[in-house]
């Protein structure tokens, strides 16, 4: 340290772990987020020895800002500090390969782990994430509207000729209080008329047979949005952005909750009380048709960054998408067979309460060997174990049906664990020999360890029930052709011993 008295000035550096910013601090210059950070001060006494900072270096941790926004969290292009959702290739490291229901849990135990924000924090964020100049939001005076795409002053958030905070997936459809409700992947700015004749209507294009189907959704909305009674589409600018956060929702929120809240889904059968949101094949192909923008990732990277500290990986890899909710299929649970003999085709495993009226139907071609027998093996998720099996050799076990077309359906009513990555095991054999047809599985994936699948690993079927599933529902295959066969879930129509809704056996 050099020290000089009265207006001679002297020079010192001081390590510091400070973290906050210091007041009325000068950036000078910029350093690596990663050096130790160091303060340089210029000082000068004056005849009273008070102290006088005449100059100051400083690391990018400790610039001084202005506004709210800017003291809570820094200026929006120089973060805090370094977090690990910043090194985009890092953060996706060991989800290569990953596809379907395992794809979908290394994802969501990733984002999962993220700062939540108060609902009133959300103000503030989104007036930064959704500026109408990306380059420079705290200087931004406006915001971009999510459905109308017109720029509107910051100042009229809240307000009733102003905008407020879009839930994308409907508050109706699962949403709690805490994270859920807060996460800014899922809140865009609105105005408040076009964001009340939304509601909460599921997101899908009007089709030939929509009632009542207008365009543009509402006057205020852009010109190319739609809406029937059921259906919202927003302008196609954004049809992609909005699916990918519906993805990242589902991904982050879609498996059984710390807090207790619901999880959440997406299907083609929408639902509130399901919490199942849609339409996922709409979703799907707005994803490949309105690539990720320029703004859509800032936003991503500034959500890293500034606020929660984690990303929407369908905006950093959308073909993830396509890897998770392409429909599992016949001809991927069961080994490569062009014309299949035997196969698992309905089941129902979750009901409130007691396990009651479950059950698993098979499908299998009348003209198979009379001593061929087919075995149920179901399998505990949990531990790869066996916890149960049927034989059809057993006459009481099944109820036979005709199939038509040269199948018959074998019912059989046993109580299914609920999940998650519980399955089942069809095998077939004569007495000496024995082979594993399929292991399809549900809510995830599984590894046998024991029993006739010993070392196979299952299929998920990619569709779910869940406790409000009644009775009546069932998870099915529905196709014209056998080897075209998808899963899908069956609402209200359930059909043990029979053909499945738009299913034909042939």
């Amino acid at each position: 340290m050099v020290l000089a008295l009265s207006s001679h000035p002297f020079f010192f550096s001081i390590p510091t772990r400070r973290t906050t910013p210091i007041k009325n601090l000068h950036l000078r210059g910029t350093h690596s987020r990663r050096e130790k950070p160091t303060i340089s001060f210029r000082l000068l006494f004056d005849g009273c020895f008070n102290l006088l900072v005449s100059g100051v270096v400083v690391s990018s941790s400790f610039l001084s800002t202005n506004g709210s926004i800017a003291n809570a969290l820094g200026d929006p292009n120089i973060p805090l500090k370094y977090y690990p959702c910043e090194d985009v290739a890092g953060y996706y490291s060991g989800i290569d390969g990953l596809e379907g229901a395992k794809l979908m849990r290394e994802l969501g135990s990733l984002v999962s782990n993220h700062r939540p924000l108060s609902y009133k924090e959300v103000w503030n964020a989104l007036m930064i994430l959704d500026a109408a100049d990306v380059d420079n939001p705290q200087a931004s005076s406006d915001i971009i509207e999510i459905y109308s795409l017109r720029a509107v002053p910051k100042k009229l958030a809240g307000k009733p000729e102003g905008w407020n905070r879009e839930h994308l997936w409907p508050r109706s459809y699962g949403l709690m209080d805490g994270p859920t409700l807060s996460d800014l992947h899922n809140l865009r700015p609105a105005d408040v008329n076009v964001n009340s004749s939304r509601g909460n209507k599921y997101y899908g294009e009007c089709t030939k047979i929509s009632s009542h189907c207008l365009s543009p959704a509402n006057r205020e909305a852009a010109p190319d949005t739609e809406t029937d009674k059921q259906r919202w589409a927003p302008p196609l600018q954004v049809r992609g952005d909005i699916a990918r956060s519906l993805m990242y929702m589902a991904v982050c929120y879609g498996f059984p909750q710390h807090d207790g809240d619901p999880y959440l889904q997406l299907s083609d059968s929408p639902s509130t009380e399901r919490r199942e949101m849609g339409l996922i094949s709409a979703l799907l192909k707005w994803n490949e048709l309105d690539p990720p923008s320029r703004e859509e990732q800032l936003r991503n990277d500034r959500i890293c960054r500034l606020y929660q500290h984690n990303r929407n990986p369908f905006v950093d890899h959308p073909e993830y998408a396509n890897l998770i909710w392409k429909h599992a299929s016949l001809s991927n649970i069961a080994p490569l067979n062009p014309s299949p003999t035997t196969w698992i085709n309905e089941l129902r495993y979750k009901n409130k309460g007691k396990d009651q009226n479950e059950f698993v139907e098979t499908v299998t071609r009348s003209s198979t060997d009379a001593t061929t027998k087919l075995d149920l093996i179901l399998y505990n998720g949990a531990n790869g174990r066996m916890y149960g099996s049927l034989s059809s050799a057993d006459a009481q076990a099944f109820n036979i049906a005709d199939a038509g077309s040269g199948f018959l359906i074998y019912t059989a009513l046993i109580p299914l664990q609920n999940g998650p990555a519980d399955g089942i095991a069809l095998v077939s054999g004569d007495g000496t020999h024995s082979e594993v047809a399929q292991v399809p599985s549900y809510e995830g994936g599984l590894k046998a360890i024991d029993g006739p699948a010993r070392d196979m690993e299952s299929v998920d079927i990619m569709v779910r029930e869940n406790e409000g599933s009644s009775d009546r529902d069932s998870i099915g295959l529905s196709g014209q052709r056998v080897v075209e066969f998808k899963w899908r879930k069956i609402i209200g129509e359930a059909s043990q011993g029979k053909p499945n809704i738009e299913q034909m056996i042939n």
